[in-house]
């Protein structure tokens, strides 16, 4: 699929002034996450990659946009780089996708269900939507409500979604917004792998 990459950052509008977005090839957001190479395997081709075990997670390559990740929780940086791995090894395409293919997940030592995620993922949505948590600047947590977003929906017809309809939005996004791996933006170099993930509709 071919969609555009300008990123909704949203800035500061007249509280009366709303700011409508057409819901149609909007990358959300879009990180570099940098693993280790398992020193047990020598592999220096993306292709070659089969299993977790494979891939230890490092960090994000920008060390903002990784602190922004953490108000959602602290552990979200390491939550996201599992179903980027859950992404590039299994072909997961929505967050959806990701939980229902999860009893539970242990990460550091400690075992979240499923219902954890999707109230993660969901508090996420809501910031991807209505913050500019995913930009390259220290994000402070504001909020802009003014966004309605737009859509055409199943009966051909345009549909709204103002922040008063946040919760049918971010359900809506949950099950339909894509993750994917930019390939040409991925690599491997030396000892580490650098995967590109992006977020978009």
């Amino acid at each position: 699929m071919s969609i555009d990459t300008q990123f909704i950052s949203p800035k500061p509008t007249n509280k009366y002034t709303p700011n409508y977005i057409h819901l149609k090839r909007i990358t959300f957001a879009e990180y570099n996450f940098i693993y280790h190479i398992n020193d047990g395997y020598s592999i220096n081709d993306l292709s070659k990659f089969s299993n977790k075990t494979q891939l230890l997670f490092q960090k994000i390559s920008s060390k903002v946009m990784q602190m922004n990740l953490m108000i959602v929780d602290s552990i979200f940086p390491l939550l996201l780089a599992d179903v980027v791995l859950d992404t590039f090894l299994k072909g997961v395409s929505s967050f959806h996708q990701y939980t229902v293919s999860k009893d539970k997940i242990i990460i550091s030592d400690t075992e979240f269900g499923s219902e954890y995620l999707k109230y993660k993922f969901w508090y996420f949505i809501h910031h991807l939507l209505y913050s500019d948590i995913a930009g390259k600047k220290i994000y402070k947590g504001e909020i802009d409500s003014s966004n309605i977003y737009y859509l055409k929906n199943d009966k051909n017809e345009i549909q709204y979604f103002s922040i008063l309809e946040q919760n049918q939005l971010q359900e809506l996004m949950f099950h339909k917004m894509n993750l994917e791996i930019v390939s040409e933006k991925s690599f491997t170099a030396k000892d580490k792998a650098n995967i590109c993930f992006r977020i978009f509709y």
